[in-house]
Order: structure tokens, then sequence, then C-alpha cells
């Protein structure tokens, strides 16, 4: 999932035998600095005047949270909410920088920009123009319109809030007591490097950008000003971090198609622009298998599983998702339809189940496509109505659970028969690697070339293209009619590389890396 944080509530130094030794050395010497647009908490006015915090949700404050079992970091994040506001100055007014949310494993610093600033930073760059962008989105012959309200959201938005994001998290590197350790995220950030590298060389600087990098020849859809300028920033880091090579590379290509004055090797992943080394890597982002477990184990998830077994069939297919276009659900309930007319003998004993949070609803495209969804799945299940009727069997091919609910989704995919994740194109996608530990059916996935997770799990996994209606369906059929012993071979392969390749092991891997590069840095 991409909608919950796994933060544990224990001890931050219960977890140091977890990391190697030289990542624990970095944490005892160095202040964590983490900046993203939403933070690991939001605060909410009660009607008694005094505050409510309610954890964050998203998969940057999903990942990022971890983190905070290691070591107490400092979160630089966006006023998300009026509470948020009010209690960052309330907090300033008292003298307070850094406000210690009750129960939290870290402080927080609020970037308070104003709504309009807000409004062109998040909403009309952000999401409508670089989320639809890197995730190939666009129908080219009618949109981006990159016109003066893009510009000026440009200027007055993105720059302004990615400068305001620096400043903050300036503040919070001349308040810290030790070495700090920045670590930036995602697309919302991309200009704020550039902004802190100018006022302090010295910093380490580290960005992961959780979703894909595309091609450098459709960054083109974006003026050239622009692209540069994300280039350039992205490079005042000292490491940027990808889910997939296949990202990091086209991150290489699109610096070279771009940006003149660079050198680039290939081989060590590393740039060079005006005397500053960037290194480019790859840290394919997982789930806590303990907290996924805890949660699909809990007395909630419990009572969903209960409720939702009267849904399941002889054969089930689950999907979880946002419903959003990158997801391609329209299409995979086209699959089905489609599988149910090419094995008539499944009708009435095949049911889909889908597990579908409504996203970002302030875009139009996204407003659309739940609109879009919700006529498909009417149509399936009119059309398949008259047949179950004649049949004389009670029986209704889709289901659709639309909400925000992460133990009962956790809870439906231990009974999948058939996992279908086939995202157009995903930074890594959760879901195949929480149905991958948690099912118990030794169900199958099938799993889209375009989604992140199928790098590390397409081996044991029904590959598909995105777009091809047709043979997902087919891989629908493969998957519910798979000889048991395969199926059994293939849920146990996925769910060993889950556990084995952790969140624990996301968040090693990238200190261990700024822990090398801090090494060099003292031992010149």
């Amino acid at each position: 999932m991409q909608n919950q944080s796994p933060l544990s509530g224990k001890p931050a130094q219960s977890y140091d035998h977890d990391l190697p030794e030289h990542a624990r050395e970095l944490l005892d010497r160095a202040t964590l600095i983490i900046a993203s647009n939403r933070g690991p908490v939001e605060f909410h006015l009660a009607s008694d005047g005094t505050f409510i915090t309610k954890r964050g949700t998203g998969g940057v404050v999903t990942a990022m949270s971890a983190a905070s079992r290691y070591t107490e970091a400092i979160w630089v994040a966006c006023a998300m909410t009026e509470g948020d506001r009010l209690r960052a100055e309330m907090a300033r007014e008292a003298g307070e920088a850094v406000i210690t949310p009750p129960d939290g494993d870290f402080r927080l610093r609020f970037v308070l920009p104003d709504p309009d600033a807000y409004f062109g930073y998040y909403n009309r760059i952000a999401n409508p123009l670089l989320w639809f962008l890197q995730h190939y989105l666009w129908d080219t012959p009618r949109a981006p319109d990159v016109d003066h309200l893009t510009w000026d959201a440009w200027h007055h938005g993105y720059v302004t809030v990615n400068r305001m994001f620096a400043e903050e998290i300036l503040a919070a590197v001349s308040a810290a007591h030790r070495e700090p350790l920045v670590m930036l995220q995602d697309y919302h950030l991309y200009l704020a490097p550039g902004f802190l590298r100018e006022r302090r060389p010295e910093i380490v600087l580290q960005q992961f950008i959780h979703i894909p990098w595309p091609d450098q020849d459709y960054w083109r859809l974006v003026p050239r000003a622009m692209r540069q300028a994300i280039c350039r920033s992205l490079l005042a880091n000292d490491i940027v971090g990808f889910q997939t090579p296949q990202h990091a590379r086209s991150f290489l290509n699109t610096v070279e198609a771009n940006l003149d004055d660079v050198e680039i090797d290939r081989r060590q992943r590393e740039i060079v622009s005006r005397g500053h080394t960037t290194r480019v890597r790859v840290y394919p982002i997982s789930i806590d298998p303990a907290h996924v477990l805890e949660v699909a184990e809990s007395e909630d998830a419990k009572r969903h599983e209960e409720h939702l077994r009267s849904f399941l069939n002889e054969y089930t297919i689950i999907r979880v998702d946002r419903a959003e276009p990158s997801k391609n659900v329209v299409r995979g309930f086209l699959a089905y339809d489609r599988l149910l007319e090419a094995h008539p003998e499944l009708l009435g004993r095949v049911n889909f189940l889908a597990f579908l949070v409504p996203s970002r609803l302030e875009v139009a495209e996204y407003i659309d496509y739940l609109d879009d969804i919700n006529a498909v799945v009417g149509r399936i299940n009119a059309k398949y109505a008259n047949v179950a009727e004649h049949q004389g069997i009670n029986w209704q091919p889709v289901h659709l659970f639309i909400g925000d609910d992460y133990p009962r989704a956790l809870a439906a995919m231990k009974h999948y028969d058939v996992l279908l994740v086939n995202a157009i194109f995903d930074g890594m996608n959760l879901v195949a690697k929480e149905g991958a530990l948690l099912n118990q059916r030794n169900g199958v996935i099938v799993l889209s070339e375009g989604a992140g997770a199928y790098q590390e799990l397409g081996r044991w996994a029904l590959t598909v293209s995105p777009t091809d209606i047709e043979g997902t369906a087919q891989a629908l059929y493969e998957g519910l009619t798979m000889p048991e012993s395969e199926r059994a071979l293939r849920a146990r392969q996925l769910r060993e590389l889950v556990i084995e390749h952790d969140l624990r092991r996301w968040i090693a891997d990238q200190l261990s890396d700024l822990a090398q590069l801090r090494a060099e840095r003292h031992a010149r």
C-alpha cells in the first residue's frame, strides 16, 4: 500500500541491531533531517481548543517514518491542515522552532506557504504536470498546455515553495548539534537541493525519487528551462536514488540530453557538474513485514475478514489500488470481462473484488477516472446479471469497495487466487509485496512490466503489458487454473523475496552509501 504509516511506537534504540555497523555509527554522529511535502502527522483542532494528532498518509511518509526507529529525526514538511498552520504559528510565537508531537519519534518543522503559492506548487506543477509526465500519462495531442498560468505557478508556486523548504531545512541545519544529514523526498522538492547547495556547500544531501523517471524524450514535453532547472538542482545532491536501474539510466540520459557541462560515468553511475560529483543509486523500496502482519492480524482486520468471506467464490481475483489513471484500473476490469467472455465455464464461479482509494479529487482527471471506473463496473455487472438469472444463480461478478481502509485491504489479500497489479507505470507498487507476504491460498500475482516491483518479483509472477487487455485476460485465466504445485512454488519464492528485501534493508542501503560518502570526505 502507498497510504499507510508503519510507525511502531517502540524506542528508536531498540532497532539499532537491524543496521550495519557503519550505518549505526553514521546516525550516532549525525542529525537526520527529512524533508517531504507531507509530514508524518497532521494536527486538527478539537472543539475544546486542544490539538488532535493524526498519523500522516502517503507512501513517502510510510517509508521515511521507519527511519525514526533508528534515530530521532527532524522532519520538515508543509502545513497541510488549518491545525498544522495554527500549531506552527503558536510555536513560533512562543519562540519554539521545533514541534514534538505526542508519542512521536521525531521532531517537526512546518513550512507555511500562502494558499496561492501552495496551489501553484502542488495543484499546477507537482501533480498535474510532473506526476503525469513521470507516469507517461499525457494525451500528448491535447495535453499538457504550458501556458502563462503554468509559468506563473512555476515561478510563484513551485520555485517559491521549494525555496521556503530550503530556508526551513537550513534553519534545522544551523540548529543541529551534530553533523546534519539531509534526506529529501520525491518530485515536490526538485529545486530544493540547488538552493541548499548555494548556501551550505558542505552539507550532505541525498534525494530519493519515489516515482518513475521517464525517458529523456518524454521530458521534452516540459519546457527546456524547467527541465534544465530540475536537472541542475538534482545534481546538487550528493546521491540521487531511484526505484529501479531503468529509472536511474533514464535520469543519466535526461541529464546528458539537457546539460552540456557535465561528465557522466555510466559504469559508476556518477555525474560531475561544475566540480561536484553526484552518485546515482538504486534503492527498491519495500514493506515492513512485521508491521504488515501485525495489522493483518489485528481485531479490525479480522472483523473485515469475516465480513469479506461472503464475497469470495470458488475463484477470487483481487486488486488494491488508488483510483487514479496510472493504476490502469479500467483496463483491469475490461480484461476480467474478456476472461468471462472467453471462458463461459467460469461464469458464476469467479468474483472480482476491487478495493480502491479515491485520490487527488481536486484534479479533474482523477474525478473523471473514478467516474470511468464506476461506469465500467456497472456495465460488467449489468451485462452478466441476465446470464446469472438465466442460470438460476445469485452472482455479481464485480464487487467494488471504495475508501481508505488499510486493515480491510490486508484482510482481503489473504484470500486471492489472483492478485491483479497492472499499473501503467509505478515507482514500485507495494501492494504486490503485501499480497505476496499475506496470501494464504498460494495466490498468483499478475504483474505489469510497468510496475517497479516487476524488477524484483517478475520472475515468479505472470507478466503482462499494461495496455494488453487480451494478454491480461489470458494471464488471469492462467493464474486461476495453474497447477497447485506451481502456484505453491511461486508463492513461496515471492514471500521469501519480500521478507529478505524489506523496508529495513531499503533504509540501511541508503544509510550505508551515505556513511561511505562521509568517510571518503573525511579521509581527504
